[in-house]
């Protein structure tokens, strides 16, 4: 497996500032349009993009436990990692163009890994970052709505949104980190139908209730390198999942495995709630 980067919900807020809503125009595999995704973070190191990240408050940014480890499977300190929030395209924000006045890199004070995950695991895959300063949301700069675990409906069949700045192709020759956001829509499966799928190929993977599927069984369509961390959205556009890990990218009967939000919304609630 590696790292990319019975399903209830309801609308859990953790900002007083309206989190955003939005039905956007999803068109599998396609560069995203410009501020079409306002919650989106591009994480930085060195300068350049390596995950994705979501905003969920003013001070708080919810990404995949794995993009906080370095080289050596050990947490990476606040100082080392970036975001920008208001990107579209990469190159511009580096070449200083473009991006008019949303592309805003911000810092971070605090990493919060989960407790339960440890940089060898894929198991509960999820990590908050805290910004040094509180983002400053604008029309093209928000928070996203966070899916809750006690909730209305069943998530199993539906069609999620993923986005990210990461590989267009599996196979890196062939393909290049995107310049530009870019954005697939995805099927979401059964846990169990995922997990025989998976072994029916010879790959023997548990898929837990704190993890979900979303691709397709012919494949094409999927999170690739460099996704990792970033978030997988509801057709309400509300946050499901986090882009955690997989085989290969877009492989038929292998979908993307995401951690599942919902699953973690009391963690959320008490990380964000001991550092007010």
């Amino acid at each position: 497996m590696h790292p990319r980067f019975t399903n209830i919900f309801k609308i859990f807020v953790v900002t007083s500032q309206p989190c955003t809503v939005r039905n956007p125009k999803i068109v599998g595999g396609n560069e995203a349009e410009r501020n079409e995704m306002p919650f989106m973070v591009s994480l930085m190191r060195r300068g350049g993009h390596f995950c994705g990240g979501t905003i969920i408050s003013e001070r708080w940014i919810l990404t995949a436990g794995h993009c906080i480890c370095n080289g050596l499977q050990k947490f990476m300190k606040p100082a080392q990692i970036q975001g920008v929030v208001g990107l579209h395209s990469i190159r511009e924000y580096l070449n200083g163009i473009g991006n008019g006045p949303d592309a805003l890199r911000v810092a971070f004070k605090n990493i919060v890994p989960h407790p339960q995950y440890d940089c060898n695991s894929v198991q509960h895959d999820i990590a908050l970052l805290e910004v040094e300063r509180p983002i400053s949301f604008t029309a093209n700069v928000q928070p996203s709505c966070v899916g809750s675990d006690k909730g209305q409906r069943s998530l199993e069949q539906e069609y999620g949104t993923v986005s990210g700045w990461g590989w267009t192709h599996e196979n890196q020759a062939e393909g290049d980190r995107a310049d530009v956001l870019r954005k697939a829509t995805v099927k979401i499966w059964n846990n169990e139908d995922c997990e025989r799928s998976y072994r029916a190929l010879g790959k023997s993977n548990s898929i837990g209730e704190t993890q979900l599927c979303a691709g397709y069984e012919n494949g094409q369509i999927d999170s690739c390198w460099a996704d990792s961390g970033g978030p997988l959205m509801s057709k309400e556009h509300h946050l499901v999942g986090v882009v955690s890990t997989g085989i290969g990218c877009a492989r038929p009967g292998l979908p993307g495995i995401y951690t599942r939000v919902s699953k973690y919304v009391p963690w959320i609630q008490n990380v964000i709630g001991s550092r007010k």
